[in-house]
């Protein structure tokens, strides 16, 4: 969804809301969109530059970062961007008050975009399947959510002696 710049930038103060409800691709291989991006947006004029507000959600595939089991997790973000139409692409970006202004250089702004690239940058570290995940055995390769694991603990390596004393032993 592109929303034309020249149509909130002729009228100062104007306030345009959008409802999104799209399918989006992520772009990323590993890591695809499996719902559509919903939310709500706000584009206003201000002083000569445009601000994008919004929230946006979705759910994603992920690969657990413990067990590497596929699962569905949603995600949602805020967006909170200004836009300068007298900033050329190769100026530098100036930061005001820790906000970004960025150049304007189409004559409409790609909210399908700024929703994709935000929502991109909601994904967790490590995402994680649930909170109690138990991983993966190190020795075996055994899911230990569903598979008990019978290998031998292995004894500590004496280097991490000193470690182990000062937090009191490891779980």
């Amino acid at each position: 969804m592109k929303v034309s710049a020249e149509q909130v930038r002729s009228s100062p103060g104007r306030r345009l809301r959008l409802q999104v409800d799209e399918p989006v691709p992520s772009g990323a291989e590993d890591v695809p969109f499996v719902a559509p991006v919903r939310g709500e947006v706000e584009m206003c004029a201000l002083g000569g530059r445009l601000r994008l507000r919004g929230r946006f959600s979705t759910e994603a595939e992920l690969a657990c970062g413990r067990c590497l089991r596929g699962f569905r997790a949603e995600l949602a973000a805020e967006v909170d961007e200004w836009y300068d139409p007298e900033l050329g692409p190769t100026e530098e970006v100036p930061v005001e008050d820790g906000v970004l202004v960025m150049p304007l250089t189409d004559p409409e702004v790609d909210v399908t975009e700024v929703a994709r690239q935000h929502l991109l940058l909601a994904l967790p570290s490590v995402p994680l399947c649930r909170p109690d995940c138990a991983g993966l055995c190190p020795h075996c390769g055994a899911d230990r959510n569903t598979d008990p694991c019978t290998c031998a603990a292995r004894p500590v390596d004496p280097r991490w002696q000193i470690l182990q004393n000062v937090l009191g032993g490891l779980p």
